[in-house]
């Protein structure tokens, strides 16, 4: 009976050990087409819940097994995957593109919503708007923009924080 144990831990030790040799860290950097590195690009392991993103520096580390595929996504850029071999390093560069996308309404407790889909009016700000006001940041440009929303500067300096308040809530300092 304990020889059978002693056998079955055995095993067991070979084949985690094979496991993990299988993994490896895989590093890189991802730049636009100008040369210049991207923070905040998605690096997913296709098929899976693993992922990270890149740092100020557009570089990033994922633990991956040979033949899986990165996906590397950032808005505003096409997607790009790559399949991960022998190497320890792949450097990705991300192309801009034209997108079109899809009206997408943040409502309450984070959901999001086409904006077709809602059964109900929303106000929309449009980019241009926000520059036509030549603010010193986006929180004091939604100022007069949106009704039952009340964007405050907490005091006259420029660049000061900003207090946003809606008519249910209590105010958020931004």
């Amino acid at each position: 009976m304990t020889t059978r144990i002693v056998i079955a831990l055995v095993g067991l030790l070979v084949i985690s050990g094979q496991a993990t040799a299988q993994q490896k860290v895989v590093t890189g950097t991802v730049r636009s087409e100008q040369g210049t590195p991207l923070a905040g690009v998605a690096v997913t392991i296709k098929g899976t819940i693993g992922r990270t993103g890149t740092n100020n520096d557009g570089t990033y580390a994922i633990h991956v097994a040979a033949g899986q595929i990165l996906q590397y996504r950032l808005i505003g850029t096409a997607s790009v995957e790559r399949t991960v071999g022998e190497e320890n390093v792949i450097d990705v560069v991300l192309r801009r593109t034209a997108l079109d996308l899809d009206a997408v309404v943040v409502t309450a407790l984070g959901q999001t919503r086409e904006q077709r889909a809602l059964g109900y009016s929303q106000q929309s700000v449009q980019g241009n708007d926000i520059v036509a006001t030549q603010r010193d940041n986006f929180i004091n440009a939604l100022s007069g923009r949106v009704a039952g929303v009340d964007v405050t500067s907490t005091s006259g300096v420029p660049g000061a924080s900003a207090s946003i308040r809606d008519s249910l809530s209590s105010s958020t300092n931004y």
